[in-house]
Formats: structure tokens, sequence, C-alpha cells
């Protein structure tokens, strides 16, 4: 537990850190750091998962990427994505009348298109066939 003494000196110094980060030297004289005209000075240009950041996502956002995605790989006929965290689970059916290579073929073009898709994810690819 802190002090009471000693938590104003603290309060004080990192008030001046941050007042000293958002300033910056040109031509030898300090100037003070303009923020984004986003109306939150700047905050989404901090925190990147802001939901008013334009890089913000959501799991729906992240599955209707990955269906998209999952959309251009051939033979496909049905997807089913489960997000758990930073893990995807695609389960695909494909026509009964393919082989085990093609099967093989489409469950490693769908791993990799969806990897390059959405790389924070670890993708789980698995095909079935109906």
């Amino acid at each position: 537990m802190m002090r009471p003494k000693f938590a104003l000196p603290l309060l004080l110094g990192a008030a001046l850190a941050v007042t000293g980060a958002a300033c910056q030297k040109q031509d030898g004289v300090t100037k003070a750091k303009s923020y984004s005209r986003d109306g939150l000075l700047g905050m989404t240009e901090v925190n990147p998962n802001m939901p008013m950041s334009p890089t913000y996502h959501t799991y729906m956002d992240d599955a209707r990427v990955m269906k998209a995605t999952v959309a251009q790989v051939a033979h496909v006929t049905d997807s089913t994505i489960i997000i758990n965290g930073p893990n995807a689970t695609v389960n695909l059916k494909v026509p009964a009348g393919l082989s085990d290579e093609e099967t093989a073929r489409i469950e490693q073009d769908a791993r990799d298109k969806l990897s390059k898709a959405m790389p924070r994810y670890t993708v789980k690819v698995s095909v079935s066939r109906k």
C-alpha cells in the first residue's frame, strides 16, 4: 500500500512524463504535438482496438471475412466457422464424389487463404463430404 505522502510526487512525475511525451523538438524549438481530428484527442491512434478506430474488428466482422475467403475455394458447398479467442475452426462441406486428393487439396487451399486473410488467428480446417 502506498503512503499518501509518496503518492503526490509519483503522480506529478507521471504527469510530467505524459506531458514530455506529447512534445517534440523541431529546429531546436519544442512544439506541442497535434492530435488527429478524430474527436477523441488522438485516442484512436493510441488504441487500435478502440471501437472508433478504423482498424477495429469484431468477431462478426472476422467471421464475415472468413466466409468470403472460403467462398473463393472451389467445390465448397457449405461452411461453419467457430472463433474461440485466437483460434478459428472452419468446417467445410464438399460434394461426396470428390477424391481424397481433391479433398486434401481443398483443405490446404482453404487453410492457406484463411491464414493470409486472417493472420491473427490460428486456423484449423476440416473438410467433410456430404
